[in-house]
């Protein structure tokens, strides 16, 4: 984006680069009142624009409201003289308190927001991982990635010769079809599902749109450049930065030092010690070794076409005794095993009678009491395609565990991708995209996941505790959900249903019809935003 000298001044009051680099283009949000930050961060998943142009946008829309042009602006930030008093000592206090004694609660009161663009979907996994963060990131689903912006690792790159051939035509192929199929796979659902009496064309088009999105996304590959807002505080900074710079990857040490050079500006004593550690440098080196030498590295490779499935690993036996037990704990007199003795006197009726009378009044967007955590956790392990663990491992509150990238597993065939005649193309794509993965991951395991794309299965460990399963199940079996985590979400579901039918009856799983279940949402969508705007005329 080219700005104006009047923009470039004002977009310095407020963002740290404006100029930003092509890759891994990483800034400070500043300045900003907290609102209209939320607000930029928040419609990252529904643009293809960076912050810095949406704040541009809808700057101009409000001034245009008010009759007023961009150039009326008064472009001089303001200074804070208390902050310039008080600077050092505050530096100091932190220094000594938070960084030499320890004291890390002083780090989690300083906030930091992070715009970071144009980086791959591997290191955007490997931060997201992280529980104590925010993350709103572009999506597949809303948004075409529409020019061909990878990664390209620089190891495999100066190898060479068949290598870095290799990688360069996983790239060039999976997206080169990817392209492709995205507008077909859209124009092959209009045909077959025309606009009905009574539907409104924006809803409708969202629908189909998301529809091929969801089948197309398995063609990109983790190299792919992607955008998200960052929030965190200063110690969970400090220790995302660790492991990045930490990290056998260049891109992943690239990314963790340009975020240390940007987050140093509002945090620049709390960051100190986010240097390469050690013992993780020498983690990454050591438990590869140790998994050969135990001749547990590698799996045997699977060809083609492959399906996903979901195992119960392990659940607790008392859970539904427990889970009553916990509900009554904090308004009981007596310790918790008695009440677990107790709930077990009584007779499944009763049992179910109770739990009906606590849970009658939740609603539709109520959570779960937090007592429902009170027991051991549903442990999974589950095969399923990269792009739908990318949603799953959103949910944050839980243990996850994924095992690396590879395409030993097979890839996963999206209906429509059958449905609309791009079969043979995309596992013939597919099917060369494996081998030549396979080639550059026997010198460059970690490098190889950049080149592994979304189709193709990864075996993952997830451990929810009741109250997050019950979640997950509710939230991913919608069918407005993407199918793929959808039917992890069922499975989940049914294994439940096996083990606990009493806490499984209070799990609203949603069953049916995708594509009318999604078209539903997007209307009701629609018309809560309709009446936003009604209501802002009013007003």
């Amino acid at each position: 984006m080219t700005y104006s000298d009047f923009e470039r001044r004002l977009l310095e009051n407020y963002f740290s680069v404006v100029d930003g680099s092509e890759h891994a283009d990483i800034y400070l949000v500043r300045n900003l009142p907290q609102e209209v930050a939320a607000t930029l961060n928040g419609v990252y998943s529904r643009s293809s624009k960076s912050m810095r142009d949406q704040f541009l946008d809808r700057l101009r829309q409000g001034l245009a409201a008010q009759g007023k042009q961009l150039e009326d602006l008064p472009v001089e930030g303001r200074r804070d003289v208390l902050s310039e008093v008080m600077a050092d000592k505050s530096g100091q206090f932190l220094k000594t308190y938070a960084i030499d004694h320890g004291h890390n609660s002083l780090r989690e009161g300083s906030v930091v927001h992070l715009a970071v663009e144009r980086v791959s979907q591997l290191v955007t996994r490997f931060i997201q991982r992280e529980r104590r963060c925010s993350f709103e990131e572009s999506s597949t689903r809303y948004i075409s990635f529409g020019a061909e912006t990878h990664w390209r690792d620089p190891d495999v790159i100066a190898a060479g010769g068949e290598l870095a051939a290799a990688y360069d035509e996983v790239l060039r192929s999976t997206f080169a079809l990817y392209t492709e199929s995205s507008s077909k796979l859209l124009a092959h659902l209009q045909r077959l599902r025309p606009l009905a009496a009574g539907e409104k064309e924006g809803p409708w088009l969202r629908t189909l749109k998301a529809e091929a999105f969801d089948a197309a996304r398995y063609l990109l590959t983790p190299a792919v450049f992607t955008k998200w807002g960052m929030v965190a505080d200063a110690r969970t900074m400090s220790d995302v930065i660790t492991e990045l710079v930490s990290h056998p990857l260049a891109e992943f040490r690239i990314v963790g030092e340009r975020m240390r050079q940007q987050a140093e500006h509002a945090l620049p004593t709390l960051l100190r010690h986010s240097g390469a550690n050690k013992f993780q440098q020498a983690l990454h080196e050591l438990l590869p070794q140790v998994a050969r030498e135990l001749g547990c590295a590698q799996a045997a490779p699977a060809k083609g076409a492959a399906t996903g499935h979901t195992e119960l690993l392990g659940f607790d036996a008392g859970l539904d005794d427990k889970l009553l037990a916990s509900l009554l704990y904090e308004s009981s007199a007596l310790p918790f095993g008695s009440l677990v003795d107790r709930v077990k006197q009584l007779t499944n009726g009763q049992r179910q009678e109770l739990l009906q009378r606590l849970m009658a009044a939740r609603g539709n967007h109520d959570a779960w009491p937090l007592a429902l955590e009170g027991a051991a956790p549903f442990e999974f392990e589950v095969m399923l395609d990269f792009g739908a663990f990318r949603d799953i491992g959103r949910h944050r509150k839980s243990l996850q565990q994924q095992q690396t990238l590879t395409t030993a597993h097979g890839f996963a065939v999206p209906p429509l991708m059958q449905e609309a005649g791009f079969g043979d193309a995309y596992n013939e794509v597919l099917g060369r995209t494996a081998d030549l993965q396979q080639q550059i991951a026997a010198r460059f395991p970690h490098a190889a996941g950049y080149v592994t794309p979304f189709a193709f299965l990864q075996r993952v460990r997830i451990q929810f505790d009741p109250r997050q399963t019950a979640y997950f199940i509710e939230l991913r079996s919608g069918p407005e959900g993407h199918f793929s985590y959808r039917q992890v979400a069922l499975d989940m579901f049914a294994h439940v249903r096996k083990v606990s039918p009493l806490f499984a009856q209070f799990i609203r799983a949603k069953e049916g019809e995708a594509f009318l279940g999604r078209l539903e949402s997007e209307m009701t969508a629609d018309e809560r935003r309709q009446r936003r705007m009604q209501a802002a005329g009013d007003a």
